[in-house]
């Protein structure tokens, strides 16, 4: 579950009277597999087999991926399933909220919370790297990070029985309610599907996830980055700040490049992320790296401003971050435990774990309390 800060609109403005979601409708385009002529770390993986019935052809598949989680966490995937009218729907309808009076959408913003932890966060209303110096050397003496360069809308789960508290979702504009309901039921289908593949390249039952999914706390968000043309950006603000996602897995559906990934926490080297027209970007939380005992890896990125000499314009993401039921027991899988690996994390429980992420994201806990290692590894 990621959790918004959901402060107040930033005191810095616009020029020319331009709203963010006011920027033209126009998503940035990129060539297939784009990534400034370099050779990326992130491989593009076709997914098809996993709906298909051979079984050989899904090992085949299950074994890239697992191979991919342990390199770098981060992958593109194609033939995914997810229909493309689901999609384009989902796209417009976000780009029409984004589109609304600021005052509209503030509506929308959250009054506690503690209570309810999802909602909309107007443009530089979040840090993701707040306690983290990660994005450029800062000294004690360096004015505080602006906020990033962009706005949100997120829901949680509709299952009265996840625990989580009742859905709020617009019903401004038309079709908006609709559009996400569907894509979000779409995106964790292909979760599952994904959680199945990885159950196989972890030497487990392919069902092992499941008993874990029937009440997840999974959640869906949209990140409107506005065109940086006429936009006074505050000095080391970004669009995304360096971060890792907290849950199992994150299906990112994106409309341009800018994503960059990065193995190094310490002096992190940037590697630019494939952009793929028609696929997603996936990726690993912090969850699912304890979960394989750090076998699998949960890697930092970020999303960057336009390059000076590239006319990006706006981009839009959708991002779904799975979750497991919230009183999921999480503990070192046995096939990534081994005498020269032995478990480096004690059991916790999926919500608590979830929770310590948002409090070290909020600076309110150290920032690597949700990976505190058993004493003595």
């Amino acid at each position: 579950m990621r959790i918004g800060l959901h402060n107040d609109p930033p005191s810095w403005s616009l020029t020319e009277g331009r709203a963010p979601g006011m920027a033209a409708r126009e998503r940035s385009r990129s060539p297939r597999g784009e990534t400034n002529g370099e050779s990326s770390i992130v491989p593009i993986i076709d997914i098809s087999a996993l709906s298909g019935d051979s079984q050989a052809a899904q090992l085949e598949v299950a074994k890239q991926l697992g191979q991919a989680c342990e390199d770098i966490g981060f992958f593109v995937v194609v033939n995914h399933g997810i229909p493309k009218d689901v999609i384009e729907e989902a796209w417009s309808r976000t780009l029409d909220f984004f589109d609304l009076p600021l005052e509209e959408k503030l509506t929308h913003k959250t009054d506690d919370e503690a209570k309810y932890p999802y909602g909309y966060s107007a443009l530089g209303g979040e840090i993701l790297s707040k306690g983290k110096e990660v994005d450029g050397a800062k000294s004690s003496s360096a004015k505080p990070a602006a906020g990033d360069m962009k706005e949100m809308m997120q829901i949680g789960p509709k299952d009265a029985n996840s625990g989580m508290p009742p859905r709020r979702i617009p019903s401004s504009p038309a079709g908006f309610s609709e559009a996400w309901d569907r894509y979000y039921e779409e995106a964790n289908n292909l979760a599952r599907r994904l959680l199945k593949a990885f159950a196989l390249a972890l030497d487990l039952e392919e069902d092992f996830f499941e008993s874990r999914l029937d009440r997840h706390i999974s959640a869906m968000r949209s990140n409107n980055y506005p065109d940086q043309k006429g936009i006074v950006v505050p000095e080391g603000s970004i669009r995304c700040s360096a971060h890792t996602d907290y849950g199992t897995v994150t299906i990112l559906k994106s409309g341009g490049p800018g994503l960059q990934v990065s193995k190094d926490k310490e002096c992190p080297t940037w590697h630019d992320v494939p952009f793929v027209e028609d696929g997603f970007v996936i990726n690993l939380g912090d969850l699912m790296r304890r979960w394989t005992n750090d076998k699998w890896s949960s890697t930092l990125h970020r999303v960057v401003n336009p390059p000076a000499d590239k006319a990006w314009g706006r981009r839009l993401a959708i991002a779904f971050f799975h979750n497991l039921n919230r009183d999921a027991v999480v503990e070192a899988i046995p096939s990534c435990v081994t005498d020269s690996r032995p478990a480096l994390y004690d059991p916790i429980v999926a919500g608590e774990f979830l929770m310590l992420k948002h409090l070290a994201s909020n600076g309110k806990a150290d920032p690597n309390a949700h990976l505190k290692q058993r004493a003595g590894t």
